[in-house]
């Protein structure tokens, strides 16, 4: 891992082809800075690979893998990922986990499929919740077989929100667009529940988030 700080944000350099043990120790580092030193974002810039995932790993690897990445779409701050080049092994399960995602234009992402078939951890849930159950499903059974996809057939199923030939800039933009004191956190929960939370259920939560926003946003003009 190579890690560097801007301001109030952390940018680090996944390796890809370290290996799911030392992958899950990496971001388990990473999601503990952003907690400890409260930071408003992380970029993860992904490296190239193209092996086969999760490679010689056993379930119980595949669970803390998991986890580290569940503490990491969790965390209370913006979190994005950049990929560019041959982008396999577990560039897709860190893309869904990211609230954005920017690819490269030279980018091809390698779709994690086995003789097994496509690869059925929570990736598969995370993109039928983020791309939706018909495309999901369409890129799991049939798209996975065809090889990796290029940038615009990323940005076009939506793994991807924009791609750029100037990364660093759009790093930067990024960086300079998390002001501090948003609750990433809430935001995002609030946006991932709506498809599966009645109306008269989530205005309660949302009623909550707004009184909990007014009472932040009078204590700061109080100061």
């Amino acid at each position: 891992m190579t890690a560097t700080s801007q301001t109030d944000a952390l940018r680090v350099r996944l390796d890809l082809a370290a290996g799911i043990t030392e992958l899950t120790r990496v971001l388990v580092e990473c999601c503990e800075r952003v907690e400890r030193e409260c930071l408003t974002a992380v970029v993860l810039e992904l490296g190239e690979d193209s092996s086969a995932w999760p490679g010689a790993a056993d379930v119980h690897a595949v669970n803390k893998w998991e986890r580290a990445l569940r503490r990491f779409e969790r965390l209370d701050a913006v979190t994005a990922v950049v990929a560019s080049g041959e982008s396999g092994g577990p560039a897709l399960d860190v893309l869904m986990a990211a609230d954005v995602r920017v690819g490269a234009p030279g980018l091809r992402l390698v779709l994690p499929v086995g003789t097994g078939g496509f690869w059925p951890g929570m990736v598969v849930h995370r993109l039928s919740n983020r791309i939706g159950v018909s495309r999901t499903r369409r890129l799991i059974m049939v798209r996975a077989g065809q090889g990796a996809l290029t940038a615009t057939e990323a940005r076009d199923l939506d793994l991807v929100d924009e791609i750029t030939d100037d990364i660093e800039t759009r790093i930067t933009a990024l960086l300079a667009g998390c002001p501090s004191g948003t609750e990433p956190r809430l935001l995002r929960s609030l946006v991932l529940d709506a498809a599966s939370t009645p109306f008269e259920e989530a205005l309660g939560i949302h009623l909550a988030a707004c009184d909990r926003a007014m009472r932040a946003a009078a204590t700061t003009s109080a100061a």
